[in-house]
């Protein structure tokens, strides 16, 4: 017999859910067959799996150990390694806010959020690997939950990073993107003088082969989503005819900002993919900039009731030094 006890993090999920989280590698089948016959028990009653689970409960599994090693999800040991292997070969993480439930990352430029490839190494798993060596998780606790980051930022764009270390902490975040209620404020810099704040829709579409977006200001097919992009002026540098812009994403498309800001005629230096390769290439000699220059700065929380800790918190990182050496004469 194993015996879960719900922990605050992992309780607002269904008894189903959490089982599946245990047994990842067991059909849907196997695990309602067991609870009709009593071989999964919630404090010791029958369950149906639509229990909405709370901290302090007791999920008891009748299985044998044979079973529960076919079923769990064993072979996540190489994972594990992983994990390690990303904490120790990134050192420790710029973390600008933890808690219980949530951590959020200053994620350095030239790093992906999640991996794209199996080899990759990417914050998420440099994270999973820290909440590993702070005995925060292990490999039990794995195997019923995997952390994650929940909003993603481009391989170069760099600033805060959302990441999950409990359920409730992955659903809070997750529904806070989905709702549009967290505000994210990015700092950029663009080619050419921007005066007034715009608020700036389209719609956007990806180019999956190329890794490329488009966007259009009327809708054309189904493919194509909506997006919205808030852009405020903080300072225009006269001589090199640059602006220096706070960003608001209301939505959150891949490439959303840098194509936008390319498609009104200011793309953001350094951005090849969306921009001018001689005007980038006279910044790369000047200042060595070999990745667009855009930051993810600011997350502000809305009144969370039941997150006290989160609610209405601001998180702020400081502007990046760059900024700095091109508003020098």
């Amino acid at each position: 017999m194993k015996e879960f006890v719900i922990l605050k993090g992992d309780a607002g999920q269904t008894s189903f859910k959490y089982l599946k989280r245990i047994f990842k590698e067991a059909p849907n089948s196997f695990l309602y067959k067991m609870m009709r016959k009593k071989n999964f028990v919630l404090n010791d009653k029958k369950i149906e799996g639509n229990e909405m689970l709370s901290e302090g409960d007791v999920l008891k599994a009748y299985i044998s150990d044979d079973a529960f090693d076919m079923f769990s999800g064993t072979s996540n040991a190489p994972l594990v390694e992983e994990y390690r292997e990303a904490f120790l070969n990134f050192g420790n993480p710029d973390i600008v806010y933890e808690d219980e439930h949530v951590i959020v990352l200053n994620k350095p430029t030239d790093m992906l959020s999640q991996k794209a490839k199996r080899k990759d190494l990417s914050a998420n798993e440099w994270l999973i690997g820290y909440m590993l060596f702070n005995k925060m998780t292990d490999r039990e606790g794995l195997r019923k939950f995997t952390p994650s980051i929940c909003n993603r930022l481009d391989r170069n764009t760099g600033g805060l990073l959302l990441f999950g270390k409990t359920v409730f902490g992955v659903n809070t975040l997750n529904r806070l993107l989905k709702d549009r209620t967290l505000d994210k404020y990015y700092k950029t810099v663009v080619f050419g003088e921007l005066k007034d704040k715009l608020e700036i829709k389209g719609y956007l579409k990806k180019d999956e082969e190329r890794n490329k977006v488009y966007i259009s200001e009327t809708k054309t097919d189904d493919e194509e989503s909506y997006i919205e992009t808030v852009i405020e002026p903080v300072e225009y540098i006269k001589d090199k005819d640059i602006t220096i812009l706070s960003v608001k994403l209301v939505t959150g498309k891949p490439h959303q900002i840098r194509a936008h800001l390319s498609s009104i005629g200011h793309p953001i230096i350094g951005d090849y993919k969306y921009g001018k390769r001689e005007e980038n290439d006279k910044y790369k000699a000047l200042y060595k900039i070999t990745f667009q220059i855009l930051y993810c700065t600011k997350v502000v929380f809305p009144q969370l009731p039941d997150y006290p800790e989160l609610s209405l918190k601001t998180i702020e990182l400081n502007e990046p030094d760059l900024f700095s050496k091109l508003r020098a004469q």
